[in-house]
């Protein structure tokens, strides 16, 4: 302390002797109270309240030391260290950050258990499609709307599971700031303070020594004087704090120094830094206790993963090679418990890691990682990084949460009350795997337990059974098989079943039971490979996925060679789609197997080059495959071989030239036998048409057969139809074109006009087979396909020329025609012709709208068909000419469209006075029926019914 006298320098001199004293503190330390002993002080005083050390001679511009503040993060805070990272070896933040799901809202009961029991596709569906699932972005967390009553709030809760994305959304908020990218009006400074490490501190420290950067104590200082009311504290990991119950004075000022947690404490409630603006990630066992302590107001807001767009992107940032991203992630895609687990980050880390590791040819020709042996990599990851036990307290932890989910498994029970859990487990603190909410019962909270997802409660339930005694274990063992065993009933056990078969797998096994194996498992290997004979042996094609599944989590060689062997003896009958199992899997189970009986596959055409093997050894084939093309052709004919039984081929949206529809046609000629195949082509055309038609006449007509070719969609408005079929069966021979226009059942807008469609489907047999001139026929239903006005000419001479070519075809047996529009007088013109053509055993002639005028329906639907009765039932002159029978529906919501093609007006038909007609025309010599009469007279029905009063 200095204390100068001006009297010694003869200046400016006061009466009572002391003009000025100055009082300051030394080498950075402060002074909280001056003390004078000894002294008598006269003249004015002034004591000036500044708690923020510091040179008094230089001083720094704030916003410069905020500069330089940022640089520093810049540098600081652009990388992350892996969990598998060895010194030196750090990823740019950026390549890996992916925004996650964040809501403003607590999660009500049904919807945590309709999203923990969703799996897939259909679990993103779930979170995605809630609307209260409203995603809230990085810089709308502190927005008015997301505070109560609409007023921003000064702290808030970010709540989120283990491995769900908190500690690095806190540092890509530090760096986004630093950047200038973030929160730049909102905030002048932002501090990040990581709770694990200052548990781990001991001693006094005061709020700027905390805050530990590249700035000095004396610049921090500077800054929070400067700014108090623009900073940002981000608090990562509360649920990590030992916060005593201790009644310790909370320090309000940044330089007093007390315990770390204590001045957490103060800056938590609002005691040290009021106006400052706080942001809090925790775990959600700990949200209760920091609700209570954290100032107001706040907001509560949930992390809740990455949707499905998240893990897509993820994917895509973690590999360089865009197409080897994309595979690893449609194979991911395809294990559908797999691709549920992705929500969380730390899963898809995991899976990323050991792919990239694979390399390239990892994807195709690798063993796949175990989806088993993901669940266990992640488990001992947060184990690891976000606990603090013991080996064998982490074997306790697992046997008590494998105790509480085996329990909930028979009810079916995902949500547990505190007291079902294992004291072990209450007693617990921070309970790992479990994530914790309050249900509202009436007037109070009742606080309820679950697991991450529903696959987790699975994966525990089986590794429960692996680290039980073995006396216990084979009671439970013998019931859970026993009961999986009856069906369908209860295959909501299948995923523990198949997880503990991926605990089985000596490799996987090892990293939780270590290298000496428990009699246990080998117990459970022995029962589980006596229980999937007898599955197979039930010949239950609907478990196909599963026993494949099974077999490969297990990745034992001899079990599965004497598994497909006895299958092999019983003939191997597959039916799988590979959206729901990775073409891997069933390849390793069907390497060891020399004959199969039967497969049905529905797959993309880039799985076809894996399948070649298979499809080779196969006898009866059913192929539904996406997306063929040329390159694919000559596999496709490989795999298909000769003299097998091809019951189905199907190849949708391909782009097939007319060679390569040669090539198949030219195979399937060598078949035994040939059922539907449907192949589809860049444009269809007379020539394609013309190709196919002579080669299946000339190779195939001794059998059996369908073959359709169809337009490829882009170009359909280029070719002649949109799909033409030949197709042989009960010794006749059936042609039928396709037209697809516009929207089925609706007017649409083509070319800027008006639009109606026209026929969908024209198909006719001959029996016995004739050759037809097909161009004329197919001249004549490409101008059928749509109409521009009801009284359109030019479509009445397409009509009469259909009828006309119909008329001249020998050995017409059979006829259907479908259309979507047509008036009275194109459908009398058809009737008549099929009245006066008693050889036309069967036909069927379907109109969906039966028009009268531009604004008027006859009916909703008006189908007329023939078929000949039943001998006992027939009239003497039917035996020869059976009757047409007619049926007319009319909906009860009558809708008129008007000549622009738009509704003109609803009707409501309270009570039709003709709702349905059904009327048969015996074809007794000489009759005949007047078409266009009979539709004028149901019209003048319509009429009448509009001019009825209505009741009520």
């Amino acid at each position: 302390m200095d204390v100068s006298n001006d009297e010694e320098k003869g200046e400016n001199m006061e009466p009572h002797g002391v003009s000025k004293i100055s009082i300051s503190a030394q080498s950075g330390s402060n002074i909280s109270a001056p003390v004078l002993l000894n002294s008598t002080v006269t003249g004015n005083i002034n004591i000036s309240n500044n708690f923020f050390p510091g040179p008094v001679a230089e001083i720094t511009d704030t916003s410069s030391l905020i500069a330089e503040y940022k640089k520093s993060l810049l540098s600081e805070y652009a990388y992350i260290t892996e969990y598998t990272s060895r010194a030196g070896e750090q990823v740019l933040l950026n390549d890996r950050y992916v925004d996650s799901l964040i809501v403003q809202k607590h999660r009500e009961k049904n919807e945590r258990e309709n999203e923990m029991c969703s799996r897939g596709q259909r679990f993103f569906n779930t979170r995605e499609s809630n609307q209260r699932n409203q995603n809230i972005s990085l810089d709308k967390l502190f927005g008015p709307e997301n505070g109560s009553k609409k007023v921003t709030p000064t702290a808030v809760i970010l709540q989120g599971d283990s491995g769900s994305g908190k500690s690095i959304t806190a540092q890509k908020i530090v760096l986004d700031w630093a950047s200038g990218e973030l929160y730049a009006t909102l905030f002048d400074v932002v501090f990040h303070l990581r709770c694990k490490e200052l548990s781990g501190l001991s001693g006094e420290m005061s709020l700027v020594d905390l805050l530990d950067c590249s700035l000095t104590p004396n610049e921090i200082g500077q800054i929070l004087k400067d700014t108090s009311q623009r900073i940002l504290f981000i608090i990562d990991g509360f649920d990590e704090l030992m916060l005593s119950e201790s009644k310790e004075l909370l320090p309000q000022k940044p330089v007093i120094k007390s315990h770390p947690l204590t001045i957490v404490c103060s800056l938590l409630k609002g005691r040290m830094m009021r106006e400052s603006f706080l942001l809090v990630t925790t775990r959600s066992n700990a949200v209760d206790k920091l609700e209570i302590i954290l100032k107001k107001p706040q907001c509560f807001m949930e992390i809740m993963g990455f949707s499905e767009k998240g893990v897509s992107k993820y994917f895509q940032q973690f590999f360089e090679d865009e197409e080897f991203s994309s595979r690893v992630y449609e194979q991911v895609k395809v294990h559908e418990m797999l691709y549920t687990a992705c929500f969380i980050p730390v899963i898809c880390w995991i899976i990323c890691t050991i792919f990239k590791r694979k390399g390239k040819d990892g994807v195709v020709t690798s063993e796949l990682t175990t989806t088993t042996s993901i669940f266990v990599d992640f488990v001992f990851t947060l184990l690891k990084h976000h606990s603090s036990l013991s080996q064998q307290e982490e074997l306790d932890l697992l046997k008590n949460l494998g105790q509480l989910a085996e329990s909930g498994m028979p009810k079916q029970q995902i949500l547990f009350p505190r007291k079902d859990l294992p004291k072990a487990l209450s007693d617990l603190p921070n309970i790992p795997f479990l994530c914790t909410f309050r249900q509202q019962e009436r007037t109070y909270l009742k606080e309820m337990f679950g697991f991450m997802h529903l696959s987790f409660q699975e994966f525990f339930t089986a590794l429960f059974y692996m680290l039980t005694d073995e006396a216990d274990a084979k009671i439970k063992i013998k019931e859970l098989l026993e009961s999986a065993s009856h069906g369908r009933r209860n295959e909501y056990l299948f995923p523990v079943i198949r997880f503990l078969f991926g605990l089985s797998n000596k490799k996987v096994g090892c990293l939780i039971l270590g290298e000496k194996p428990r009699s246990t498992s080998s117990f459970i290997r022995k029962e589980l490979e006596k229980w999937i004979s007898k599955v197979i042996q039930k010949d239950t094609v609907y478990v196909n996925d599963f026993i494949f599944q099974c077999l490969y989590e297990l990745h034992d060689k001899n079990i599965l060679k004497n598994v497909m062997n006895f299958w092999e003896r019983l003939g191997i009958n597959i039916r799988w789609s590979l959206k729901g199992i990775d073409c891997q899997v069933v390849m390793y189970c069907l390497q060891y197997s020399s004959r199969i009986i039967r497969m049905e596959v529905k797959c993309n055409a880039k799985d076809l080059k894996m399948l070649h093997p298979a499809l080779c050894r196969c006898t009866t084939l059913w192929l539904d495959f996406d997306s063929i093309s040329d390159t694919d052709v000559n596999l496709l004919t490989s795999a298909l071989g000769r003299k097998k039984n091809v019951d189905y081929l199907k190849m949708e949206d391909g782009s097939l030239s007319d060679e390569s529809v040669q090539k198949i046609l030219k195979t399937l000629s060598g078949q035994t036998s040939v059922g539907n195949i449907r192949l589809v082509l860049r444009n269809i055309s007379e020539a394609n048409i013309d190709l196919t038609m002579n080669f299946l006449v000339k190779e195939m007509m001794d059998r059996s057969f369908s073959v359709c070719i169809a337009n490829q969609a882009e170009t359909i408005h280029k070719g002649l139809c949109s799909e033409f079929t030949m197709a042989s069966r009960n010794n006749s021979v059936w042609f039928t074109v396709g037209h697809s226009e516009g929207h089925q059942g609706e007017i649409s807008e083509k070319h800027g006009l008006c639009s109606y469609q026209g026929f969908t489907k024209i198909s006719f047999a001959l029996c016995p087979f004739s050759a037809v001139p097909m161009t004329e026929f197919l001249k004549a239903t490409h101008n059928l396909r749509c109409f521009s006005e009801l009284k359109s000419i030019e479509f009445g001479v397409n009509v009469d020329a259909l009828l006309s070519f119909l008329n001249c075809v020998p050995g017409l047996t059979e006829l259907d025609i479908c259309a979507e529009f047509l008036t009275d007088i194109w459908t009398s013109r058809i009737l008549c012709y099929l009245q006066v053509n008693p050889k036309i055993s069967h036909i069927k002639f379907h109109v969906s709208n039966l028009m009268i005028s531009d604004d008027e329906r006859v009916c909703s639907t008006f189908s007329v068909s023939r078929k000949p009765f039943r001998r006992y039932k027939m009239h003497d002159s039917e035996e020869k000419n059976p009757s047409l029978t007619l049926a007319m529906d009319r909906w009860g919501h009558d809708i008129a469209y008007g000549s622009s093609g738009e509704p003109g007006y609803s009707h409501v038909l309270d009570k039709p006075v003709l709702v349905k007609l059904m009327l048969s025309f015996p074809p007794f010599k000489g009759s005949s029926v007047s078409w266009e009469v009979l539709f004028k007279r149901l019209y003048q029905l319509i009429l009448t019914d509009r001019t009825m009063p209505r009741v009520g």
